[in-house]
């Protein structure tokens, strides 16, 4: 018997870090349902495409763009999330999101920390990174798009630094990231900027830059971006984020899109990991690359540009700034401790614990009754009873509804009723600017329901709205609950 065993099986820096992000994800289950209401409609696109077996490329969900094209490019993911709501529920999503983030930050720490020989500072930079992610955490194709961001940084690591690796992985894992997310573009981006960063040591020092090395970033990039456009939008994904992203109309609407106001507590973990990596790029005696360089200035301009990017530049700042931590090991106390996890880990070996603590952390959350009723969908949040109400007397006609109920009720409306809005479909402003107009009452909102012919809505019940269509225009009361109010014409 090996006496050697029980030591064997104690758990490494980077499983204890990995089961620390799973409970913390647990633990923001219920706050990542209810974040907005993009999730229910990816519920709904994943049941739409298993139960036609038919890809979503004409709007079907919202009666004023009914039928008008429509670019689903997170298709594969919801057919994922739908999948497993259907077999396990929300429980189930919640336990899937908490392997998600656990493995992508994992995977940063064990390929930064094997890479420098530095386990402890590699792993308070990656976990803060983790904990600036940590306000972007929701019930959205992002998580996935976070996983394969982080392999991505890896690979294209090893390819900048001259490292074999087979280059149609580049084109065929882009192949299947752009029919998961539309942030497929930051994997774009990041090869982008090796790319032209090589060009740029190369001008600056022709000795130093490989031709082999330049030659494979960017064939990779290349292959890359040719593959994103193999999915049943062809270009229309690219169309459709960077139309959308250049909408000022509808940037200015969304608080997600504004830039992170550093006043608010919660955005002070996000501001302290800008603030380190200036003091860390400063005092690094050698000279990062001029591809790394790019990397770091592109995703920390996005993070201060749009609060809905701040999860992209946790995922890959702190590993690229990990190199500029190689100096840690001068400090003693640093190096000592570094020394005693060495060589405790150098008996550790296998992956049973991350392994063992998703199969038991996602089948508790699964079967246990008390967990399964924590995490759903809030009363507080969406119309939950007034669902259930017209489930069992459903109306006729066209609604107008809240735009953050929209995907909600989408999802257990649908086919039997459309939504007026919801908070994926309007990529084009439109529609939104309508909404805008009624819900404020603003001059013209008559029309907007005549030109619709809206015969009932759905809205908060305290909304001036509501209180408007009851009062002055004598709509009916059929319902009404500390949460909604259900009026017909």
């Amino acid at each position: 018997m090996n006496s050697n065993l029980p030591q064997r099986l104690l758990p490494r820096l980077q499983d204890i870090f990995f089961i620390s992000i799973f409970i913390a994800t647990l633990l923001l289950g219920q706050r990542m349902i209810n974040l907005d209401g993009d999730f229910s409609r990816h519920l709904l696109t994943g049941k739409y495409v298993l139960e036609t077996r038919s890809f979503l490329t004409v709007e079907k969900f919202i009666h004023p763009y009914l039928n008008q094209p429509y670019v689903s490019h997170e298709w594969l993911a919801d057919v994922v999330f739908y999948a497993i709501y259907s077999i396990a529920g929300l429980a189930g999503i919640i336990a899937l999101s908490a392997f998600l983030t656990a493995s992508t930050f994992t995977l940063l720490y064990s390929k930064a920390s094997i890479r420098l020989s530095l386990r402890l500072p590699v792993l308070i930079l990656v976990g803060w990174g983790a904990l600036a992610t940590s306000l972007n955490w929701a019930t959205r194709p992002h998580l996935i798009s976070m996983l394969l961001l982080a392999i991505w940084l890896v690979w294209a690591d090893d390819l900048r630094r001259g490292e074999k690796i087979p280059l149609w992985r580049f084109p065929v894992f882009m192949l299947a990231w752009s029919n998961v997310h539309g942030e497929f573009i930051a994997g774009i981006l990041v090869l982008l900027a090796y790319s032209v960063g090589w060009i740029i040591d190369y001008l600056l020092d022709p000795a130093k830059a490989s031709l082999t090395v330049g030659k494979n970033i960017w064939l990779a990039f290349l292959l890359s971006a040719i593959a994103s456009f193999i999915n049943p939008g062809g270009a229309g994904p690219w169309l459709s984020i960077l139309g959308f992203v250049n909408n000022q109309y509808l940037m200015s609407r969304m608080l997600e899109a504004n830039a992170p106001n550093f006043q608010m507590p919660e955005l002070r973990i996000l501001f302290g990991l800008l603030i380190f990596s200036i003091f860390l790029l400063a005092v690094k005696k050698e000279k990062l690359s001029a591809g790394q360089g790019l990397l770091i200035a592109g995703f920390s301009a996005m993070s201060l540009i749009a609060f809905r990017n701040i999860h992209l530049y946790g995922v890959t700042i702190p590993f690229v700034l990990a190199e500029a931590l190689g100096n840690a090991r001068n400090i003693r106390i640093v190096d000592r401790l570094e020394n005693i996890l060495r060589n405790i880990e150098s008996q550790l070996k296998g992956i049973f614990w991350p392994v063992a603590a998703t199969i038991i952390l996602s089948a508790l959350v699964i079967t246990n009754q008390t967990v399964q009723k924590f995490y759903q969908f809030s009363p507080s949040v969406f119309p939950v009873q007034a669902v259930e109400w017209l489930e069992k007397n459903p109306q006729q006609g066209k609604m107008f509804n809240e735009l953050n109920w929209g995907g909600y009720l989408d999802f257990h409306l649908w086919p039997g009723q459309l939504t007026f809005i919801d908070s994926m479909a309007d990529t084009r402003g439109d529609v939104t600017l309508q909404y805008e107009i009624v819900i404020t009452l603003q001059e013209g909102w008559q029309v907007i329901f005549e030109k619709h012919n809206i015969e009932w809505a759905i809205i908060e019940n305290e909304s001036a709205l509501a209180q408007t269509l009851e009062s002055e225009y004598h709509w009916r009361v059929l319902y009404k609950d500390d949460t909604a109010i259900i009026l017909r014409k």
